[in-house]
């Protein structure tokens, strides 16, 4: 379904028009840091759309950092098990044109290199919706996707908890850990019941505990924009393809089928070409590294190297993903 049709259908069911192009929903920006308190302008109005920003220290061991227009400024941390914090040196508000960091070098430390993603809310793409818990199985959650979620990270915001994820290639009685290595297991994190497009259902443990805060970061597969996908490893390059025209400029890939595989970040602001690809791997607090060739450029998605580990295309392996255009 190409984009312009699958914008009618979400408007003629209620929903905002849909992006034409990736560029309306999605923004890397690559930024050195001089400890001065400023605006990064993304291009993308976060203040007024609502959405998530994501940053990375590329120089240093410093963790990863997700925050949210709905998440009243506290910063998660997807390589922690603990809970998030408020720090204003770090981050100090979203904008119609992006956000604005603080001093501290989380964000802004002198002389270091840092990458940030931005992913705007819009409807058959991207959505940030926050629960308190009720213990109850079978509760229901309502969201503004206008689709089905086909990833759906979640996080307790006002304690210590797992990041439980959800994801369309695995089934609906299973789930991964962002913050951790672990192989997908089975629970009833999500009743058991697949997402529709209005709703997605909880269990009644984890992310659903009573008296706990949530937050949950929804995408979907919005055609020519992004692809939430998965595809089996060959030990020999493995095309993916996502329906795009222009390759994948965001890409992020966990093994499901076996503990010891850490989830890997590219985008094409730092990088993916036919020769080393600098990767970023969020359930760890580590710098990037640079000097590996584990993807390549492809037209309609991206290309797993036949030189990348176990972690990416093991023969026989599983794989999930996300991508976008």
């Amino acid at each position: 379904m190409d984009p312009i049709t699958q914008q009618t259908l979400l408007a003629a069911a209620g929903a905002a028009a849909a992006p034409v192009t990736a560029a309306d929903v999605f923004s890397t920006v690559l930024y050195v840091g001089n400890a001065t308190s400023r605006s990064i302008d993304n291009g993308i109005d976060l203040a007024g759309e609502g959405g998530l920003t994501w940053i990375k220290n590329r120089s240093e061991q410093y963790d990863h950092q997700l925050i949210s227009t709905e998440q009243n400024l506290k910063i998660l941390y997807p390589s922690w098990y603990s809970v998030g914090t408020v720090n204003l040196n770090n981050f100090t508000q979203f904008n119609s044109n992006g956000f604005t960091i603080g001093t501290y070098n989380h964000t802004n430390k002198t002389g270091n290199n840092y990458v940030s993603w931005s992913f705007r809310k819009a409807p058959g793409f991207f959505d940030v919706v926050t629960w308190a818990g009720n213990a109850t199985n079978g509760r229901t959650v309502a969201h503004d996707l206008g689709s089905v979620p086909e990833m759906i990270i979640t996080k307790r915001t006002d304690g210590t908890g797992h990041w439980y994820t959800y994801h369309s290639g695995l089934a609906n009685t299973q789930y991964v850990y962002l913050n951790a290595v672990n192989a997908v297991a089975t629970g009833s994190m999500w009743g058991n019941t697949t997402p529709t497009s209005t709703v997605f259902t909880l269990g009644s443990g984890q992310p659903n505990e009573i008296a706990q805060n949530y937050v949950g970061y929804l995408f979907a597969t919005l055609s020519g924009i992004s692809k939430v996908g998965s595809y089996s490893g060959t030990g020999s390059a493995v095309n993916v393809d996502c329906g795009f025209t222009n390759g994948a400029r965001f890409v992020l890939i966990k093994r499901a089928d076996s503990t010891g595989g850490d989830w890997y970040i590219w985008d094409t602001a730092r990088g993916i070409a036919a020769g080393n690809d600098p990767y970023l791997v969020p359930n760890t607090d580590a710098a990037e590294v640079t000097n590996t060739d584990y993807i390549d450029p492809l037209s309609s998605g991206f290309t797993v190297t036949s030189s990348a580990p176990a972690a990416l295309n093991a023969s026989g392996g599983t794989y999930i993903f996300l991508a976008i255009a």
